[in-house]
């Protein structure tokens, strides 16, 4: 193939292909689901009504915040119906104010005798992940009284 023959072939195939883009865009855009069959864009539609939907949660967002915010302030009243008990550390000299229903001081730590375990437990029985067990099965201590039948089965 000669040169001049080789670029009047690349000459015709890019007219060819410019011609031809019109088409395939379009036929490309409709399997899309971009245009419909009318030929109207979709993606403008789909704009509008995304940006009517974010303007709707923006607004809703707001309402959230400004309800919360009322809620603040209306709970800022409320007091604290939590007993607290005062101990000094005798070796830092730091105050330590200990809840009576937690057992927890305002750094969020237990006193030495409480035991970790059994708080964890107690929290977690609190919060319903688990339940409270029952009796065991095994022997249990049977009573003698007019409905037993027990001379029947010795």
């Amino acid at each position: 193939m000669t040169a001049r023959s080789k670029s009047r072939r690349d000459k015709n195939n890019r007219i060819r292909r410019a011609k031809n883009k019109v088409k395939e865009l379009k036929k490309l855009k409709k399997t899309l689901g971009m245009i419909d069959e009318d030929g109207m864009d979709i993606m403008e539609k789909v704009k509008e009504i995304t940006e009517q939907q974010k303007k709707k949660e923006e607004e809703e967002k707001i309402k959230a915040e400004v309800r919360e915010d009322i809620v603040k302030e209306e709970t800022k009243d409320t007091v604290d119906h939590n007993e607290y008990i005062e101990i000094v550390h005798p070796e830092s000299k730091v105050k330590h104010r200990h809840n009576t229903r937690t057992k927890q001081d305002q750094f969020g730590q237990y006193p030495v005798w409480y035991n970790a375990r059994k708080e964890k437990r107690k929290q977690l029985l609190r919060d319903g992940k688990i339940k409270k067990k029952r009796g065991r099965p095994g022997r249990k201590m049977h009573f003698i009284d007019e409905t037993c039948n027990w001379r029947n089965i010795v």
